[in-house]
């Protein structure tokens, strides 16, 4: 019974607010009931058509999400994600394969005088010397 009540107020909340659209709908039933029939067909389909293209444009979303997402499984192996194994992640032809043991650690060694980045003449130089305090 609720539901009746604030279906019938929100129908004439709709007629106050549009009384002439009202009247309009109202003379169309009365005095061209086939053109009102012909427009509430129209309404009908201009609704049916854009839910139906809503429903197109969703379901190739999807698609191509489902795509995308496979095409990223068969680039990077069947993981469920997360690293919990040495080379996880990694096809079986496409594994690194290591020679060395694991925990070896290995040092290279690079150029030892590091370019210099800043000139000679930058700046000026301050002589100090360290004193020890005694308590």
């Amino acid at each position: 019974m609720n539901f009746i009540m604030i279906l019938i107020d929100s129908i004439s909340t709709f007629v106050r607010r549009n009384p002439l659209l009202c009247l309009l709908i109202l003379m169309l039933a009365l005095l061209a009931p086939s053109v009102l029939k012909g427009l509430a067909a129209f309404v009908l389909y201009f609704v049916v058509g854009i839910l139906f293209f809503g429903l197109i444009i969703l379901l190739t979303i999807r698609w191509r999400f489902r795509r995308l997402q496979r095409e990223m499984q068969e680039q990077f192996g069947r993981t469920g994600g997360g690293f919990h194994g040495r080379n996880e992640g990694y096809s079986q032809q496409q594994r690194p394969h290591t020679t060395a043991n694991e925990g070896e650690v290995k040092v290279y060694v690079t150029n030892e005088t590091p370019e210099k980045r800043i000139a000679n003449d930058v700046g000026d130089y301050v002589e100090f010397e360290e004193t020890k305090e005694k308590r």
